[in-house]
Protein backbone atom coordinates (compact mmCIF):
# COMPACT_ATOMS: atom_id res chain seq x y z
CA UNK A 1 0.00 0.00 0.00
CA UNK A 2 1.38 3.39 -1.00
CA UNK A 3 1.86 5.94 1.77
CA UNK A 4 0.00 9.21 1.26
CA UNK A 5 2.33 12.20 1.42
CA UNK A 6 1.18 15.22 3.39
CA UNK A 7 2.18 18.86 3.50
CA UNK A 8 2.41 20.68 6.79
CA UNK A 9 0.88 24.14 6.44
CA UNK A 10 0.82 26.91 9.03
CA UNK A 11 -2.49 28.75 8.72
CA UNK A 12 -3.53 32.02 10.26
CA UNK A 13 -6.94 30.81 11.46
CA UNK A 14 -6.46 27.09 12.09
CA UNK A 15 -2.87 26.74 13.28
CA UNK A 16 -0.60 24.14 11.77
CA UNK A 17 -2.39 21.48 9.79
CA UNK A 18 -1.42 18.55 7.59
CA UNK A 19 -2.94 18.34 4.15
CA UNK A 20 -2.69 15.15 2.07
CA UNK A 21 -1.08 15.87 -1.30
CA UNK A 22 -4.03 14.08 -2.90
CA UNK A 23 -6.30 16.90 -1.68
CA UNK A 24 -4.32 19.79 -3.13
CA UNK A 25 -6.13 21.74 -5.84
CA UNK A 26 -4.28 23.49 -8.64
CA UNK A 27 -5.45 26.82 -10.06
CA UNK A 28 -3.42 27.44 -13.23
CA UNK A 29 -4.09 31.20 -13.22
CA UNK A 30 -4.42 31.59 -9.46
CA UNK A 31 -7.48 33.46 -8.25
CA UNK A 32 -8.36 37.09 -8.98
CA UNK A 33 -6.59 39.15 -6.35
CA UNK A 34 -4.24 36.23 -5.67
CA UNK A 35 -2.67 35.44 -9.07
CA UNK A 36 0.57 34.22 -7.48
CA UNK A 37 -1.20 31.48 -5.50
CA UNK A 38 -1.77 28.29 -7.45
CA UNK A 39 -2.15 25.57 -4.84
CA UNK A 40 -5.10 25.46 -2.47
CA UNK A 41 -6.96 22.97 -0.32
CA UNK A 42 -10.56 22.98 0.87
CA UNK A 43 -10.66 22.79 4.65
CA UNK A 44 -13.84 21.51 6.23
CA UNK A 45 -14.67 21.60 9.93
CA UNK A 46 -17.90 20.19 11.37
CA UNK A 47 -18.41 23.16 13.69
CA UNK A 48 -18.18 25.63 10.77
CA UNK A 49 -20.55 23.85 8.37
CA UNK A 50 -21.96 24.76 5.87
CA UNK A 51 -18.88 26.99 5.42
CA UNK A 52 -15.56 25.63 4.29
CA UNK A 53 -12.26 27.42 3.65
CA UNK A 54 -10.22 27.61 0.48
CA UNK A 55 -6.76 27.68 2.05
CA UNK A 56 -3.69 28.71 0.06
CA UNK A 57 -0.87 26.20 0.44
CA UNK A 58 2.03 28.39 -0.65
CA UNK A 59 0.95 31.48 1.30
CA UNK A 60 -0.86 30.15 4.38
CA UNK A 61 -2.40 33.40 5.62
CA UNK A 62 -4.69 33.43 2.57
CA UNK A 63 -7.91 31.56 3.39
CA UNK A 64 -11.27 32.35 1.82
CA UNK A 65 -14.56 31.30 3.44
CA UNK A 66 -16.62 29.49 0.81
CA UNK A 67 -20.05 27.89 0.64
CA UNK A 68 -22.06 25.84 -1.83
CA UNK A 69 -24.11 28.44 -3.78
CA UNK A 70 -27.10 26.10 -4.04
CA UNK A 71 -27.50 26.32 -0.25
CA UNK A 72 -27.89 30.08 -0.62
CA UNK A 73 -29.98 30.19 -3.79
CA UNK A 74 -31.59 26.90 -4.80
CA UNK A 75 -32.21 28.11 -8.36
CA UNK A 76 -28.57 29.19 -8.85
CA UNK A 77 -27.54 28.43 -12.42
CA UNK A 78 -24.31 28.58 -14.32
CA UNK A 79 -23.22 27.23 -17.66
CA UNK A 80 -19.70 26.29 -18.60
CA UNK A 81 -18.53 26.08 -22.19
CA UNK A 82 -16.80 23.04 -23.63
CA UNK A 83 -13.49 24.91 -23.39
CA UNK A 84 -14.19 25.68 -19.70
CA UNK A 85 -14.82 21.98 -19.05
CA UNK A 86 -11.67 21.10 -20.98
CA UNK A 87 -9.64 23.52 -18.85
CA UNK A 88 -10.98 21.78 -15.75
CA UNK A 89 -10.10 18.40 -17.31
CA UNK A 90 -13.73 17.39 -17.04
CA UNK A 91 -15.92 16.00 -19.78
CA UNK A 92 -18.50 15.32 -17.05
CA UNK A 93 -20.03 18.29 -15.15
CA UNK A 94 -21.03 15.84 -12.38
CA UNK A 95 -17.34 15.75 -11.34
CA UNK A 96 -17.44 19.46 -10.55
CA UNK A 97 -17.92 21.11 -7.18
CA UNK A 98 -19.02 24.75 -7.06
CA UNK A 99 -18.17 27.23 -4.30
CA UNK A 100 -18.80 30.92 -3.84
CA UNK A 101 -16.78 33.21 -1.59
CA UNK A 102 -18.56 34.51 1.50
CA UNK A 103 -17.93 37.78 3.29
CA UNK A 104 -19.03 37.65 6.90
CA UNK A 105 -18.68 40.97 8.76
CA UNK A 106 -19.15 41.44 12.49
CA UNK A 107 -22.91 41.70 11.95
CA UNK A 108 -23.78 38.31 10.39
CA UNK A 109 -27.04 39.74 9.01
CA UNK A 110 -24.87 41.72 6.59
CA UNK A 111 -23.02 38.65 5.29
CA UNK A 112 -22.89 38.29 1.51
CA UNK A 113 -21.74 35.79 -1.09
CA UNK A 114 -20.27 36.37 -4.52
CA UNK A 115 -22.67 34.57 -6.87
CA UNK A 116 -21.19 36.43 -9.86
CA UNK A 117 -17.80 34.67 -9.64
CA UNK A 118 -18.10 31.02 -8.59
CA UNK A 119 -15.05 28.87 -7.96
CA UNK A 120 -15.37 25.56 -9.77
CA UNK A 121 -13.24 22.54 -8.87
CA UNK A 122 -12.91 19.18 -10.56
CA UNK A 123 -12.76 16.74 -7.66
CA UNK A 124 -11.15 14.07 -9.83
CA UNK A 125 -8.38 16.00 -11.61
CA UNK A 126 -7.98 18.50 -8.71
CA UNK A 127 -8.06 21.45 -11.14
CA UNK A 128 -9.91 24.63 -10.27
CA UNK A 129 -10.78 28.01 -11.68
CA UNK A 130 -12.87 31.03 -10.79
CA UNK A 131 -15.38 32.00 -13.47
CA UNK A 132 -17.17 35.28 -14.09
CA UNK A 133 -20.83 34.93 -15.03
CA UNK A 134 -21.21 38.02 -17.21
CA UNK A 135 -24.81 38.90 -18.11
CA UNK A 136 -26.07 36.53 -15.40
CA UNK A 137 -27.63 39.19 -13.20
CA UNK A 138 -25.87 37.67 -10.18
CA UNK A 139 -24.30 40.02 -7.65
CA UNK A 140 -20.89 39.97 -6.03
CA UNK A 141 -22.74 40.89 -2.80
CA UNK A 142 -25.80 38.66 -2.67
CA UNK A 143 -27.22 38.60 0.90
CA UNK A 144 -26.40 35.33 2.63
CA UNK A 145 -29.32 35.56 5.05
CA UNK A 146 -32.85 36.59 4.27
CA UNK A 147 -34.29 39.31 6.51
CA UNK A 148 -36.76 37.94 9.03
CA UNK A 149 -40.42 38.51 8.11
CA UNK A 150 -41.15 40.18 11.46
CA UNK A 151 -38.53 42.83 10.76
CA UNK A 152 -36.24 41.52 13.49
CA UNK A 153 -32.59 40.66 13.11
Amino acid sequence: MEEIQTLRVRTLSFGEIEIPETEILYFKEGLPGFPQHHRFAVLSFDDLKPFEYLQAIDEPPVALPVINPFLVLAEYHMELSDSDLEELASPDPAELVVYVVATVPEDPWKATVNLFAPIVVNGKSRCGRQFFLHDSGYSVRHPLLKPQADGGG
